[in-house]
């Protein structure tokens, strides 16, 4: 039995690891948010390109997702914006209409505390 559970411990250990590599904006106050199940990880990159849970989605197609999401899983109720520091600012704004779009007034946007006081 302790076998079974130390290996859905380290199974969901390596699932929220399993991110696209996008650096986050930095701020005094920042906080991951990568440990909060019942959100939707959107992840924007350098390129422009927006990922649901890892899976690339076009912008247009956002709102039709999160509203099948939100459909399939009762307890979804908010999104978590990962926007890497290269990307536009509308792209941003783009995942932002899209969750108004899909009925989802939660929405955090990731940030993380600079280096120097990550220790702290």
């Amino acid at each position: 039995m302790l076998n079974i559970l130390l290996f859905f411990v380290f199974a969901t250990e390596l699932a929220v690891s399993n991110s696209l590599n996008v650096a986050v904006p930095q701020t005094e106050y920042g906080e991951s948010a990568a440990k909060d199940n019942d959100a939707l990880l959107i992840e924007v990159t350098k390129e422009n390109k927006y990922f649901i849970n890892g899976e690339e989605i076009a912008v247009g197609e956002l709102p039709v997702q999160m509203r099948l999401r939100k459909q399939a899983n009762p307890l979804f109720e908010s999104v978590i914006v990962r926007g890497d520091l290269g990307s536009r600012l509308q792209a941003t704004v783009d995942v932002l209409g899209a969750c108004k779009q899909a009925g989802i007034a939660k929405v955090r946007i990731e940030t993380e505390k600079p280096y120097v006081d990550r220790n702290l």
